[in-house]
């Protein structure tokens, strides 16, 4: 299952939207999803600071900043096809298993 991680601040507008966007598309696309408060964390900071919120798809980013529903499902589905069995199974005209 895809891990989706959201690098966020406490009082971040944009990081609560890309937090309700993704529990929304979790009804369509499975994924284990958590919200990471990088306030706490300098290194973080250091690399991620003004660029809140991003998202991190099996920790790689994916994207970062304004991100609407449609990046996001892009997003998405761009992680799914790294992975070997999805392409192998779409190929067959299957979909792949979920959880």
């Amino acid at each position: 299952m895809l891990e989706l991680t959201i690098l966020s601040r406490p009082d971040c507008h944009l990081c609560d939207v890309v937090l309700k966007i993704a529990r929304r598309l979790q009804d369509d696309t499975p994924f284990n999803l958590a919200k990471v408060d990088i306030s706490d964390d300098a290194d973080l900071v250091r690399r991620y600071g003004t660029r809140i919120p991003v998202v991190l798809i099996d920790h790689h980013e994916a994207c970062a900043g304004k991100i609407t529903e449609r990046d996001l499902r892009k997003a998405l589905k761009k992680a799914r096809w790294r992975r070997p069995i999805s392409r192998i199974l779409s190929r067959l005209g299957l979909t792949p298993p979920r959880g």
